[in-house]
């Protein structure tokens, strides 16, 4: 079965994320590229990338919606965090950086938590017509349909780094799903939170995006305390960032994506049988 760019990727972060700086120093040639060491296959990966990314817009027929724009800003921010992720390990999570300050789990759960809330206020409203005042009776109603599906367990992060990771990509996947077919009116309808005042889905939608960057520089910040990035740590995470245009992009042209994928699948397995 062909591979997709996505896969192809995680292939290359799982051969290359925990190379040592010295690592990164080691022979590798690129066509006549062969002075930048083990770097370059993860630079060349980026530039493939941006590439692609190029080439499928070039493509494009289908003009996204407001909506879908938002979502790919968000994804942009979801690959972010992606990135700082990728080279923490269990052993990270429960380190706190300072004294009062939280450590991983917690900055992670506080995450997970507000991305359910964020996509329970927005399907709300979707759902059911705001009222022109808060009031007890529509909370109450919108407590009940957070319980009923949107309900963050306690457990959510309680587990290794890897059940983390994947409970932000199905939390992830939920929202991209959830809110694709809001239309352009829609992004008008407002909704109650905290705030004194109603605020639009369109607020509500771009604040997702804002809360997962600005919790993604606490992460950063604690892991520069605790165990500071490597470089292929830091290259990964441009990988990642290239990736999401190529994951949001709504032009398919499966033999740009299949050639990448298998660009990137080959190297990424010439890299784990060298190491």
């Amino acid at each position: 079965m062909t591979k997709t760019v996505t896969q192809a990727v995680e292939e290359l972060v799982r051969a290359t994320v925990h190379l040592s700086d010295e690592d990164m120093g080691r022979d590798w040639k690129w066509r006549d590229y062969d002075e930048e060491g083990l770097r370059f296959a993860l630079l060349m990966t980026h530039h493939e990338l941006r590439d692609l990314g190029v080439r499928l817009a070039a493509r494009g027929r289908t003009t996204p919606t407001q909506a879908e724009r938002i979502l790919a800003q968000c994804h942009q921010a979801y690959r972010d965090l992606t990135g700082v992720l990728a080279g923490a390990r269990t052993e990270d999570l429960d380190r706190a950086p300072a004294e009062g300050e939280w450590p991983l789990r917690e900055t992670l759960k506080h995450m997970l938590r507000a991305e359910h809330g964020f996509l329970a206020r927005i399907r709300f409203a979707l759902e059911h017509p705001p009222a022109p005042q808060r009031d007890a009776e529509g909370e109450a109603k919108f407590l009940t349909f957070r319980k009923d599906g949107y309900e963050l367990p306690e457990d959510a992060t309680a587990g290794p780094i890897e059940s983390i990771r994947d409970r932000f990509f199905d939390t992830h996947r939920r929202v991209l799903t959830e809110l694709a077919d809001v239309s352009d009116a829609q992004l008008d309808i407002r909704s109650w939170f905290w705030e004194s005042e109603p605020m639009p889905i369109r607020f509500r939608m771009h604040r997702i995006e804002e809360h997962l960057r600005q919790h993604t520089i606490q992460l950063d910040k604690t892991l520069a305390a605790i165990r500071p990035p490597t470089e292929a740590q830091r290259l990964v995470r441009n990988v990642y960032n290239a990736l999401a245009d190529i994951e949001s992009a709504i032009e398919r042209a499966e033999d740009l994506r299949s050639a990448t994928a298998d660009m990137i699948s080959e190297r990424a397995a010439a890299i784990a049988v060298s190491h």
